[in-house]
């Protein structure tokens, strides 16, 4: 257990991370004209999953035949973006749960993939072990 841990240490921190502005009341943010672009909340859940989904899968230090390994990643972190959106709407009255935060987070996840998957096809990280 404490290798998971040790081996997915950023991940978990990004869990963390995510989880904890996920379910920080709305009313706590500053103004700013950043939140008044059209869709900006979809394009964070987009960026932060990610960076989420990349960073798991650079950890599992697994680059060849790893579908399957990455599958279940990918699956654990959506269903937990899922259970995120849960809390937001039972936990926070002033955010809410919706639909398309979980499909940005969605295919958040999938671009992190594919990022990951054209780096590992280019090369960048020829020092990790398969």
């Amino acid at each position: 257990m404490l290798s998971y841990v040790i081996r997915y240490k950023f991940s978990i921190l990004i869990a963390i991370s995510i989880a904890l502005v996920s379910l920080i009341p709305s009313n706590n943010f500053p103004d700013s004209s950043l939140f008044s672009i059209p869709y900006m909340d979809k394009i964070v859940h987009f960026s932060m999953y990610a960076l989420f989904g990349f960073v798991a899968m650079l950890e599992s230090r697994c680059h060849k035949n790893c579908l399957g390994i990455h599958l279940v990643q990918i699956l654990v972190i959506f269903i937990l973006s899922a259970l995120i959106e849960v809390l937001q709407a039972t936990m926070v009255a002033t955010r809410a749960a919706e639909w398309l935060d979980l499909l940005a987070n969605f295919f958040g996840l999938a671009a992190g993939y594919l990022a990951y998957r054209i780096a590992i096809y280019l090369g960048l990280f020829k020092s990790l072990r398969s």
